[in-house]
């Protein structure tokens, strides 16, 4: 079996066309992510066709934003100290991370992607989520690993090359990355990898 650093889960926003929310969730399910995420489930016409498109990923509706466990912003600190306080609680949850993501080859295809995506006009992956290059995504990853972080649920740009941006956002978690996680970080001592899974 493949190891992996984090399990992944994606969100289709409102208003999406129904056979294109389907594509999408089905291109999630074969590339391994956990779950596809709805606010609600009158927003997608299909649900049924949606559910056997996305297997075996699961359909999660109404997802909540402000549950215990879920962290909203990529920030290392806030995730550790939430951690803390799920293990000092014994909370059995996963910690989730809920971010945008751009990533690209260069910085410029990040930019580019996350510019084209309307949902990032309130809410930019350079401000608040995870953004940059495949490398830089991928240290910005490891760290909330090392923090406590469980899983990511991500919010994707959805104008242009999707197939291709889940398949870097998919090995951002396996391959050699989980295998960094306990390589030496900027500062600090770096806790084992988490094995629980979001969705498992």
């Amino acid at each position: 079996m493949t190891r992996q650093l984090l399990s992944l889960a994606i969100t289709l926003p409102p208003g999406l066309p129904a056979d294109r929310a389907v594509t999408i969730a089905a291109m999630a399910g074969r590339l391994g992510f956990s779950a596809v995420h709805l606010h609600d489930a009158a927003e997608i016409g299909e649900l049924d066709q949606l559910v056997a498109a996305a297997d075996p990923a699961l359909v999660v509706i109404g997802f909540p934003t402000d549950a215990t466990g879920l962290v909203r912003e990529n920030d290392p600190g806030a995730v550790s100290a939430v951690r803390a306080e799920m293990d000092a609680s014994e909370v059995t949850r996963p910690l989730l991370v809920a971010v945008p993501i751009s990533i690209g080859r260069t910085m410029s295809e990040a930019a580019a992607r996350a510019d084209l995506e309307p949902r990032f006009a309130q809410r930019h992956p350079r401000d608040a989520g995870i953004f940059g290059t495949f490398e830089q995504a991928q240290e910005q990853v490891l760290a909330l690993a090392r923090a406590g972080a469980d899983g990511l649920v991500l919010d994707v740009p959805l104008s242009r090359d999707v197939a291709d941006v889940l398949a870097q956002i998919r090995a951002l978690v396996v391959g050699a990355t989980p295998e960094l996680v306990n390589a030496p970080a900027g500062t600090g001592k770096t806790p084992p990898p988490r094995t629980t899974f979001y969705g498992e």
